[in-house]
Parts: structure tokens; C-alpha cells; sequence
């Protein structure tokens, strides 16, 4: 009976050392086990292609996840547009690498299609294309009705470490308030998601306007017509009156405007003739329009408190605050407010 037992605690023993050698290996296996996830395309910024520049790796044992994706897969030939990984070349380069094939698990795409890229720096270009993007969305206008410029070199300001430094990103911020002319904008340098650095640029901000011009110098005594009045557009670092033609043609003005000059409603004299056209009447809705120095904004809910011909100034009211002002009548049920 001892010896029974003893040859049943010698086997229990022995089953105890197997199954621990075996969930060691088990574990060493799945420690060391390597997960690469090729992607459809990829882009490098030199001829050196590595395996964390065309997959995923993944692999519980950090210091062997950096040795994979630091591996070299090939080199391009920078004459191509681009070339192609395939999964077998990207296996057959780690096993020469070192790498055991059994350690190996290549998923996703069945090959990488690699295209060489250069590094893109920091431009003045970049920096007004951004600031384009910012304040057409802000001032709520089209791109082709916007121009933005910097009024002096940007990047050329920076230090040099972010002059010099690789794939930095730009935020332009958006202004406090809409205004054409010289307008300073905050601006984030930004690499990994992360601000470097902020700083401030000022650009020149025009808007395309359709206005009159006058073709020759207007004198008082010569009512406008086509010969001395033309229509265009022009992009201006302050906001000026859109007039339509039947706004202008026909009317005289107060005194003289230079040839080239812009024709505005205060440039016009008022109507005073009892049977001209009453553009706006009493307690019509009005669309209103008021402008101060280079802001422009619309004015909803306005009642006319009385008649108005072209270039007369009327008493209107908002509707919603009760309030009383003076505005231009510049067209049928439209009229302008200038604030000083």
C-alpha cells in the first residue's frame, strides 16, 4: 500500500510540473505573439518604408511592438508614384529580420499600396488659405466673395526650431467681430494635437461689392446715365453701398465725384419732386441695413413710420424693442442706417 502511494503522489507530482510547463509555454506563446494589421494605402515622407508606416502592430511585450514597427520593409523608388507591400513580402522581411514566422499574425488588407509624400512645412500660403476657410464661415460669405492676405511674412517670423519642425499643423482662430480691412487673428501651431506655440497675425480682409463707379468726373447739374455710371465689382476694405442702377441713373449728385470714385447714397441728392416714385410706405415692413465703420449687419423686424422716396431719411421703428431710428431709403422697402 506505500508503495502505491507513493508511485500515485510521484504521478501526481509529475501531472502538476506538465501542466504548469505547459500554461508557462502557453502563456510565453501568447506573450510573444505579434498582431500586424496592414492598411489599404499609406503614405511615407522618405524612401524608408517600416512596418508601423503601412500597419498596426500590436503585441503585449512593448520593447518587441517598437522592434516590428521600426523594421524595415523596403525602400521605394522615389521615380514611381507608388508601390505595393504585399503581405508575403512584408512576412518574408521579418523572418529575415529575425523574427519567428509562428510569432507572426498578418491581417487586414491583402497588400499596402505606398506613395511617397514630402514633408510639408510651414507656408505663408497655408496660413492665408487657413484664415480664408475661418472668416468666409465667420462673416457667413462665399470664398470667391472674399480676399485675405497677410500684411507681412509669417513664417518667416517664427523661431526657427518651428520654422524647421516636420508635419506642424495650423488652427486660425476665428476674430471677436466681423470687420473688414486690417484684422488680427490668433493663430495655434499645433504637432500631435498638441499647441506649440500661438501666435498673432494681422491680414488685409476685402469684400467683393458690386457698386457704381463713375466713368468720368459727376458734376451736380448732369443727371447720371450709362455714359457716366458703370456697375462692377470690387473687392473693399470697408463696407460701401450696393446700389442697383435704378437707384443711380436718373439722379444727380451732391456735389462732385472723381472719375473711378464709388458712388454711395450720400453722393445722390434727395428726390424732392412731389410725384417721384414713394418707395417706401407707412407701416410696411422695411428691410434694413446698418453699417458702422467697417461692420455691416442687418436690422429684422422694422416698421416705416412714414413715406419715403429714394434718398429721403424716414423715421422707422423695430418692432421688437420699440425703438425709433433714422434710416435712407435706398430702394422698394429697403433702407440704411448709418451709426457713427
Amino acid at each position: 500500500m506505500k508503495s502505491i502511494s507513493s508511485i500515485q503522489i510521484v504521478c501526481v507530482i509529475a501531472t502538476v510540473c506538465i501542466c504548469i510547463v505547459s500554461d508557462a509555454c502557453f502563456s510565453n506563446a501568447i506573450a510573444d505573439e505579434i498582431r500586424i494589421q496592414m492598411k489599404e494605402a499609406a503614405a511615407v515622407h522618405g524612401s524608408q518604408v517600416l512596418v508601423g508606416s503601412i500597419a498596426t502592430v500590436s503585441c503585449n511585450d512593448p520593447i518587441l511592438r517598437d522592434a516590428v514597427e521600426n523594421a524595415e520593409v523596403k525602400l521605394l523608388d522615389l521615380t514611381l508614384p507608388s508601390e505595393i507591400v504585399s503581405r508575403r513580402s512584408l512576412t518574408t522581411r521579418l523572418v529575415l529580420a529575425g523574427f519567428l514566422m509562428d510569432d507572426l499574425k498578418i491581417s487586414g488588407a491583402a497588400h499596402t499600396v505606398v506613395a511617397f509624400e514630402p514633408r510639408q512645412q510651414l507656408s505663408d500660403t497655408q496660413v492665408e488659405q487657413q484664415a480664408l476657410v475661418v472668416l468666409t464661415e465667420f462673416m457667413n460669405v462665399a470664398a470667391e466673395d472674399l480676399h485675405v492676405s497677410l500684411q507681412s511674412g509669417f513664417v518667416q517670423s517664427l523661431p526657427q526650431n518651428l520654422r524647421e519642425m516636420n508635419d506642424v499643423t495650423l488652427k486660425v482662430m476665428p476674430p471677436s467681430r466681423r470687420s473688414l480691412g486690417q484684422v488680427t487673428l490668433s493663430i495655434q501651431l499645433r504637432k500631435n494635437d498638441e499647441v506649440c506655440s500661438t501666435r498673432s497675425a494681422v491680414f488685409d480682409v476685402r469684400r467683393r461689392h458690386r457698386v457704381a463707379v463713375a466713368k468720368i468726373s459727376l458734376s451736380r447739374d448732369v443727371p447720371l446715365d450709362e455714359s457716366s455710371v458703370q456697375f462692377e465689382n470690387r473687392f473693399m476694405s470697408t463696407e460701401v453701398d450696393e446700389l442697383k442702377p435704378e437707384q443711380v441713373l436718373g439722379r444727380n449728385v451732391r456735389g462732385t465725384v472723381v472719375a473711378g470714385g464709388i458712388v454711395q447714397v450720400r453722393d445722390l441728392q434727395i428726390a424732392t419732386r412731389s410725384d417721384a416714385a414713394v418707395l417706401i410706405k407707412k407701416g410696411s415692413s422695411v428691410q434694413v441695413v446698418a453699417v458702422a465703420h467697417r461692420l455691416r449687419t442687418s436690422i429684422r423686424n422694422v416698421e416705416a413710420l412714414e413715406d419715403g422716396r429714394l434718398g429721403e431719411r424716414i423715421r422707422l421703428k423695430n418692432r421688437d424693442s420699440g425703438r425709433e431710428i433714422v434710416g435712407e431709403v435706398l430702394g422698394p422697402g429697403q433702407a440704411i442706417v448709418r451709426i457713427k
